[in-house]
């Protein structure tokens, strides 16, 4: 293979594009689920100030459902952020590498001789 043809990428566009959408939906999908795990309060079943019954002795592990639920909304918001950085990549690399390959067809047509095009 000579040193031109080493140096050439192919990129389909269309297949970016299309995975550049999962990672969109990806990302609203994470960070619906971050939503609703920090809308609500879990454990809050276990929690009993005010009743010294049976369920005031499972206080600890409601204090561990609240933390493992908002550590899990945090690394769901984290993993959308970087979901949404992703799809945003990849949408604009398709843009700027469909954008060329237009320009450089554009500019072969004008150079070609006897392509039809007026040269300027």
């Amino acid at each position: 293979m000579d040193s031109a043809g080493s140096n050439r990428i192919a990129m389909d566009v269309e297949q970016v594009s299309a995975v550049a959408g999962y990672y969109r939906r990806s990302s609203l999908v994470l960070n619906a689920v971050a939503d609703d795990l920090a809308a609500h309060d879990f454990g809050r079943w276990a929690r009993t100030d005010a009743d010294p019954g049976p369920a005031s002795s499972l206080g600890p592990s409601a204090a561990t459902y609240a933390e493992m639920s908002a550590t899990l909304s945090v690394r769901l918001r984290t993993q959308s952020r970087a979901a949404a950085v992703l799809a945003d990549t990849l949408r604009n690399s398709a843009i700027i590498m469909a954008a060329g390959d237009a320009h450089a067809a554009d500019e072969i047509t004008r150079a070609t001789p006897g392509s039809g095009a007026t040269t300027g």
